[in-house]
C-alpha cells in the first residue's frame, strides 16, 4: 500500500490578481510570472491533478524568491482526461477575462508557456479549444 502525504506551508506573498490590478507586475517580471503560472499548471496537469479553481486569486507571488504558488485545493481532484484539464485552462481564461479587463495576451502567455511545458500540451490545448466554442459544459453524447 502506497504512502501519501499533505505537506502545508504558510506562504507569505500577494496574490498576482492583486498584483496585477496594482499594477506592481511590469514587463520582463509580468511575463516571467505569467511564464511560471503556466508551467505550474503544466506541472499540476501532468501530475494527474486538476485544480477545479484556477483564478489570478489562487495563484501568490512568494515574497521570499518571487516564484509562483498555486494555493486553495478545495476543489482538486485527480484525472487524467484531457477534458477535466481543458476545463481547468478555460476557467483560468475566463477568470483572467473577467478579473482583468478581458486582456487577452495575458492568458496566451500563460497557455504559450503550458504548451512549452506539458507533455501533454497538445491534446489538451486542442481540447481546450472546443471547450472553449461551447463553454465549460461537458457534451452528453454517448
Amino acid at each position: 500500500m502506497g504512502r501519501h502525504c499533505i505537506f502545508m506551508e504558510k506562504v507569505e506573498g500577494t496574490s498576482v490578481k492583486e498584483l496585477l490590478l496594482s499594477d506592481a507586475l511590469a514587463g520582463d517580471t509580468r511575463d516571467a510570472v505569467l511564464a511560471e503560472i503556466g508551467t505550474a499548471v503544466a506541472a499540476l496537469h501532468d501530475g494527474g491533478l486538476v485544480h477545479g479553481d484556477l483564478t489570478t486569486s489562487n495563484l501568490l507571488v512568494r515574497a521570499a524568491d518571487g516564484r509562483v504558488v498555486v494555493i486553495d485545493f478545495g476543489l482538486a481532484y485527480g484525472s487524467t482526461l484531457v477534458e477535466d484539464k481543458a476545463v481547468d485552462l478555460y476557467v483560468l481564461e475566463r477568470a483572467i477575462s473577467s478579473a482583468h479587463d478581458g486582456d487577452t495576451e495575458m492568458f496566451k502567455q500563460i497557455l504559450a508557456s503550458y504548451a512549452k511545458a506539458s507533455r501533454k500540451a497538445a491534446s489538451v490545448i486542442d481540447r481546450f479549444k472546443d471547450v472553449r466554442m461551447r463553454g465549460r459544459k461537458r457534451p452528453m453524447i454517448g
